[in-house]
């Protein structure tokens, strides 16, 4: 299973097309959020029941590439 800050690593060094550039915005977009949720839920083999947990870090991480 992949760590969050490695799938935002690997957003910022553009592998799945989200590079560092964020538009002048301070905050990341819903569909940033749900894209990143979504990676985490597929790197834990796709396993239900932790969408909350996923959305939660996944913003958390996208927060921190922001700042």
């Amino acid at each position: 299973m992949q760590k969050p800050a490695d799938i935002v690593a690997a957003d910022t060094t553009g592998e799945w097309d989200m590079g560092k550039y964020t538009g002048g915005r301070t905050l990341p977009t819903h569909d940033e959020i749900a894209q990143l949720a979504y990676r985490l839920y597929e790197s834990r083999g796709r396993q239900e029941g932790h969408h909350i947990e996923d959305w939660l870090r996944a913003e958390q991480e996208l927060v921190r590439h922001y700042a």
